[in-house]
């Protein structure tokens, strides 16, 4: 083999382990086995796993030479009946005795394989009589790592359809629970205005928040099954932040007094870009948490400040029971609920604080905590900021 022809090997094989897609295979592998072969055409055949329809069909011709009508016709003929024999569901070993008994002198012709199915081919015409001879060895060779990246691929499509028939279930689930659970808190707030004085107010004052909670929680678990199938998608807009944190933290006043949780804060008054909808997912869930594992009597203090490299830093303290050592690795994994045994007393799904770090991730920012079991936890977030200006501060 000569140096020039192991240079475009290796350069073959560095390139297609980049490539993510069946079409920009096919497409790289005919092409370059042009060059690499000396073939005059070439031609990549590839069935869908899923449809057992012909997914890609991909010709190449060598430049610099005519395209003979009999050049033409022959791929297309090789091409035509493998593909009638991959569509009719014929066996393994007939595919492939068919391929070894048109793969010769003028031809080569090699199955793609994944697991352990035929489900294409790739073949190679020359008009010389040794090109089989001389070439054999390094298209067999090659075709391992095609076949390698066509399985990794096909993997990667899977996970990717199956995730997203997840999302498409739970957003289906999720619309059929939000219809009737609208209905409960527009009836059972109608109600509370009726009863309120009333023995039945806390019955009715209950079956709303609880609505409320499932309601977030159907979101939570669909914004989360939504980013294990694509990155968080976000429409930035330029907003006050401190508006946004107060209109949250009023929102739980009535658990703040109920609980008698001391509750300040020291906003910065800044601008800031970001995606709104998911702040206010970011702001809710590490107040809820705060006041959530908070004790009765407790404090809670959120500042929030921007930091010498233009980042928006959120930071809440509680002095609730904070989180074991053993525990912090699991803090933004979903569907985890750390000091389970300690806090059954406690609403929560593990979804929240991991769709947190989703947002956070998303943003390009960073989120973490500081705890000690029994000694109340510090969370904070930062997402990245530019020319943000320090106007005045906000406290309560």
């Amino acid at each position: 083999m000569n140096i020039l022809l192991e240079k475009n090997i290796c350069k073959f094989l560095k390139k297609i382990n980049t490539i993510s897609t069946s079409k920009e295979l096919a497409k790289f592998t005919a092409f370059e086995f042009l060059s690499l072969t000396g073939a005059e055409a070439s031609c990549f055949c590839l069935l869908s796993s899923v449809t057992n329809t012909i997914e890609i069909k991909t010709y190449a011709y060598a430049q610099g030479k005519k395209k003979s009508s009999r050049l033409v016709h022959a791929i297309e003929q090789i091409s035509k009946v493998g593909v009638d024999m991959l569509t009719n569901n014929f066996e393994n070993e007939d595919i492939i005795e068919y391929l070894n008994s048109i793969s010769k002198d003028q031809v080569i012709i090699e199955p793609i394989y994944y697991k352990n199915m035929v489900l294409g081919f790739v073949a190679l015409v020359n008009k010389n009589r040794n090109f089989k001879k001389r070439n054999a060895l390094i298209v067999e060779s090659l075709m391992e790592a095609v076949n390698s990246r066509i399985e990794i691929i096909s993997l990667n499509d899977e996970l990717k359809r199956t995730n997203q028939e997840k999302v498409q279930f739970l957003a289906s689930i999720s619309h059929e629970y939000k219809t009737p659970l609208n209905s409960i808190i527009g009836f059972s707030d109608m109600l509370k205005s009726e009863l309120e004085g009333t023995k039945s107010f806390k019955y009715i004052d209950n079956i709303s928040k609880s609505s409320r909670f499932l309601l977030s929680l159907i979101q939570d678990i669909l914004d989360m099954a939504r980013s294990e199938y694509k990155q968080l998608e976000l429409k930035y807009e330029t907003f006050r932040p401190k508006d946004v944190i107060k209109d949250i933290i009023y929102s739980f006043d009535e658990i703040i007094k109920e609980k008698n949780i001391k509750f300040s804060y020291t906003l910065m008054d800044v601008e800031i870009t970001a995606d709104l909808k998911r702040f206010k997912q970011l702001i809710f869930n590490l107040i809820s948490n705060a006041l959530k594992f908070n004790k009765i009597g407790g404090k809670i203090v959120v500042v929030t400040y921007v930091d010498e490299n233009k980042n928006y830093i959120f930071e809440i303290k509680d002095s609730g029971d904070g989180i074991r050592k053993k525990d912090y690795d699991k803090i933004f994994n979903f569907f985890s609920q750390v000091n389970r045994n300690k806090l059954k007393r406690q609403q929560g799904s593990g979804v929240g604080l991991a769709l947190c770090k989703v947002i956070t991730d998303a943003h390009k920012g960073n989120i973490g905590f500081k705890s000690r079991l029994n000694n109340g936890s510090t969370f904070w977030f930062s997402l990245p900021q530019q020319g943000c200006a320090d106007t005045s501060y906000i406290e309560f």
